[in-house]
């Protein structure tokens, strides 16, 4: 079997069984119609909060020749999320320094592509993402990171801010990436472990996350522009802790 059709279900019961278990969907179709069967479907995938889109029953046929696939395909995530947390107690217990990238509602899956590329790269443990208002892995984020989200732990996180708390707590010192920082990267001690938050391009970090940070800093400048992009920004950013440490270690 293919790598794509191993990433696909259909069917009623698989979908039910799915859905019980936080499966990422990556795209769903379901048959248009008014059926009974086509109302449960989507009944579930309301109550889910799945997002579908209604096809004709060629389409369905076509995705599902190996079986009957009664009026819906699912293509579903080869990752399963991260629990920070959990993530950076076991990196720990291997005697190993957590570094993490935090995507403060991040909503470009470009930008979450092109992050989760340069983390992997950079050697970070993973990255974090809140539930809510924000990014989560798809085709395309993955297709963008060039693969690295299908090796790199994406940490999805229902409360921002406890999260970030916790990892502080846990002796993470945490850099927050913004125009109001006084200081600019480069001339502060950025050490591992560490988690590095950036936000979105409009707002920013929200207050609450400024308010965890041991470290603001700032990106120079050498024009009129009052900001880079957010993927750049990080890439700036985490090589500049893997600098850094390198040159200490």
């Amino acid at each position: 079997m293919k790598e794509e059709e191993s990433n696909i279900i259909f069917g009623i019961r698989p979908l039910e069984e799915a859905l019980t278990k936080n499966t990422t969907f990556l795209k769903v179709y379901v048959q248009k119609g008014e059926g009974e069967g086509l109302k449960f479907i989507k009944q579930m995938l309301n109550k889910s909060k799945v997002n579908y889109t209604e096809v004709p029953i060629e389409k369905l046929n076509t995705l599902s020749r190996f079986g009957n696939h009664q009026g819906v395909v699912a293509k579903i995530s080869p990752i399963g999320y991260y629990n920070a947390e959990a993530l950076c107690k076991e990196l720990f217990e291997k005697d190993l320094e957590p570094c993490f990238i935090a995507l403060d509602r991040i909503t470009d899956v470009r930008n979450f592509g092109a992050i989760s590329r340069t983390a992997m790269a950079a050697g970070f443990s993973g990255v974090i993402i809140p539930e809510k208002g924000s990014v989560s892995v798809s085709e395309d984020a993955i297709k963008t990171s060039a693969g690295a989200l299908l090796h790199l732990p994406v940490c999805r996180t229902q409360n921002m801010f406890q999260t970030i708390k916790h990892l502080k707590e846990e002796g993470l010192q945490i850099i927050c990436g913004t125009e109001k920082a006084n200081k600019e990267l480069y001339f502060e001690k950025l050490i591992k472990p560490c988690v590095i938050i950036v936000g979105n391009e409009e707002e920013g970090i929200h207050p609450s996350l400024l308010k965890l940070a041991d470290k603001l800093v700032k990106i120079p400048m050498n024009s009129d522009l009052d900001s880079l992009n957010v993927s750049v920004a990080a890439g700036i950013m985490m090589y500049e802790v893997l600098r850094q440490n390198m040159v200490d270690g």
